[in-house]
C-alpha cells in the first residue's frame, strides 16, 4: 500500500494538468450521508429519490411552489451550514495552493471544497449554498437573499 502511495505522489507531482472529481464518499466523513451505500439516502428512503425527480421538475414548473416546500421541509441532507470540511477536503485545497491540482470537479452540493479553501471548483450539481439565474446563469450567494422574508412577504421565487 505505501508504494502505492509514492506512485501517487510522485504522478501527482509530475502531472501537467491534475484535478480531482469528488462524490457524495468525500463528504461522509464529514457527517453527510451518501445516496447509495448502505446507509444512503436513496437506500434507506427509496421514495425521496423519486422525490427528488419530481421536485427538479416542481422548480421548472412552479417555481412559486418549489420554493415554499424547500423553505418549510427539513432537508435530508440536515443542516448543511454546520458541517465542516474534513481533512480530504483540505488536503484537496493545500494541493491547489501548491499548484498541483488544478481543479475539483464534485459531485456535491455541500460547499465543503470551497469551505476547506479550494478555489478552483466546479460544483457539477450546484452548490446549495448558492442560486443561479435560470435566465442569464449568473450565480449569487444565498447569504444575500432572505428567503423567509421573501416568503413572508410573497415574493417568490427569489429576484435574481
Amino acid at each position: 500500500m505505501e508504494e502505492l502511495i509514492k506512485r501517487a505522489a510522485s504522478d501527482l507531482v509530475e502531472s501537467k494538468y491534475a484535478i480531482a472529481l469528488t462524490g457524495a464518499g468525500m463528504s461522509t466523513e464529514s457527517g453527510i450521508p451518501d445516496f447509495r451505500g448502505p446507509k444512503g439516502l436513496w437506500t434507506m428512503h427509496p421514495e425521496a429519490e423519486r422525490r427528488a425527480y419530481q421536485t427538479y421538475e416542481k422548480f421548472q414548473t412552479n417555481p412559486k411552489e418549489y420554493w415554499e416546500e424547500r423553505l418549510s421541509s427539513p432537508s435530508l441532507f440536515g443542516n448543511l451550514g454546520k458541517v465542516t470540511p474534513n481533512p480530504g477536503h483540505y488536503a484537496l485545497a493545500e494541493l491547489e495552493k501548491m499548484g498541483i491540482l488544478k481543479c475539483v470537479i464534485t459531485q456535491n452540493v455541500d460547499n465543503l471544497h470551497e469551505r476547506a479553501g479550494s478555489k478552483s471548483v466546479l460544483d457539477y450539481h450546484g452548490n446549495a449554498f448558492k442560486l443561479r439565474c435560470v435566465s442569464c446563469n449568473a450565480r449569487y450567494d444565498l447569504e444575500e437573499y432572505d428567503l423567509q422574508k421573501l416568503r413572508d412577504e410573497g415574493r417568490l421565487p427569489p429576484p435574481l
